[in-house]
C-alpha cells in the first residue's frame, strides 16, 4: 500500500509539475499601452488588460481610395496561442500574436472594395509595449470655393469664386473642434460698390475623410454696411465641387 501510495503521490505531483511547467510557457504580455508602426508608416496602438486586447486604433492606406482611420471596437481576448484579432465595423481590421512579452507581430488587413482602386490592402507591424503619439487627423476647410485647397485654420477664405465674397484676418477659436468660430474682416462687392464689413464665420459638421478632418458647413454674418441687396448673413457647404 505505501508503495501504491507513492506511485499515486508521485504520478499526481508529476501532473502539477506539468501543469506548472505548461503556464510557464505560455506568454504573458505586459499590461498597459502597446504602439507600432506598420510597413506603410502608418500608425498602430492598443491596450492590454485582463487578457484582453482593448482600444485598438490603427491608419490604414487604401491605394487610390486614400488613408483611413480605424477602429477595433469591443475588447477581443487574447488567445492561448497569443493570437488576437480586433476587427473594425467597416470591414478593416488588425490582427497580431504575442510572441513575447514584448513583442507583437501582426498585420493591418482592408479588405477589396468595389470602387476601383480600393483592393485589398495590408501591411505588417511589430509591437511593443509603451504610449506613443497616435495623431489625430488634421482639421481643415476648403480656402477657396470651387478649388481644391483645404487648408488648417485659414487666415483667408474666398467665398465665391468671382473673389467678391471673401473674408481676411481671421481668428479662430477652438480650432478642431465640432464647431469652430471666427472673426476677421469681409470684402463685399457688388457692380462699382465696395464694403469693408466685420464678419462672424462658423463651421460646423466636421467628419472625417481618410488623413484628415474636414468642415463641411459654413455659416456667416456680416456686421456693417454692405451693397444694396446684399444679405447680412448666409450658408454654405464647402465642399470641392462647390
Amino acid at each position: 500500500m505505501r508503495r501504491v501510495a507513492a506511485f499515486v503521490g508521485a504520478v499526481v505531483l508529476g501532473c502539477g509539475v506539468l501543469g506548472a511547467s505548461a503556464r510557464a510557457d505560455g506568454i504573458v504580455p505586459v499590461e498597459g499601452p502597446w504602439h507600432a508602426t506598420t510597413s506603410a508608416g502608418l500608425p498602430v496602438a492598443f491596450e492590454v488588460t485582463g487578457g484582453q486586447v482593448t482600444n485598438v486604433r490603427f491608419r490604414f492606406r487604401w491605394g487610390f481610395c486614400g488613408t483611413y482611420a480605424g477602429n477595433g471596437g469591443l475588447p477581443v481576448t487574447v488567445e492561448p496561442s497569443g493570437h488576437w484579432k480586433a476587427e473594425d465595423g467597416s470591414g478593416p481590421y488588425v490582427e497580431g500574436t504575442f510572441v513575447a512579452p514584448d513583442r507583437a507581430e501582426g498585420t493591418v488587413v482592408a479588405p477589396g472594395r468595389m470602387t476601383p482602386g480600393c483592393p485589398m490592402t495590408h501591411a505588417t507591424f511589430t509591437a511593443e509595449p509603451g504610449a506613443a503619439p497616435f495623431d489625430e487627423p488634421e482639421a481643415v476647410v476648403l480656402a477657396v470655393v470651387g478649388k481644391h485647397r483645404y487648408v488648417h485654420a485659414p487666415r483667408n477664405m474666398v467665398i465665391k469664386r468671382d473673389g467678391s465674397l471673401r473674408f481676411e484676418d481671421l481668428r479662430w477659436r477652438d480650432w478642431g473642434s465640432e464647431v469652430t468660430r471666427a472673426s476677421g474682416r469681409a470684402y463685399v462687392e457688388r457692380g462699382d460698390v465696395v464694403r469693408r464689413p466685420r464678419v462672424s464665420v462658423t463651421l460646423e459638421e466636421l467628419v472625417e475623410g481618410g488623413a484628415r478632418k474636414v468642415y463641411l458647413v459654413l455659416k456667416y454674418a456680416l456686421h456693417g454696411r454692405v451693397p444694396a441687396g446684399f444679405r447680412h448673413s448666409g450658408e454654405r457647404l464647402m465642399e470641392e465641387y462647390a
